[in-house]
């Protein structure tokens, strides 16, 4: 049985907790923080799921060169639009 499951993403890149194979659906602001919501197994084995948070202004050629960003996730505008945080999918790796 797979369920959609609330996560809160990193506010810089990191990871997340959650079951292997994990569809991640969206990333959007909810209580003044972003929260993510992804489809998944809860019987499934725990991995790490690697999130790419980057901010608007970043400089994109340096950050295709040091590892492409991954899939696109979404987009979350905190503090009334003044910062903006553009978050995507690392892959899974072991706990």
């Amino acid at each position: 049985m797979r369920v959609i499951q609330k996560y809160e993403p990193p506010l810089e890149s990191g990871s997340i907790v959650m079951p292997a194979g994990a569809t991640l659906l969206s990333v959007q602001q909810q209580d003044e923080k972003p929260r993510m919501w992804a489809l998944v197994d809860p019987a499934a084995r725990l991995v790490n799921r690697g999130i790419r948070c980057l901010s608007t202004g970043l400089d994109a050629p340096e950050v295709a060169a040091a590892a492409p960003p991954g899939e696109y996730i979404g987009t979350v505008q905190l503090h009334w639009g003044r910062l903006v945080l553009h978050y995507f999918d690392g892959g899974e790796y072991p706990l």
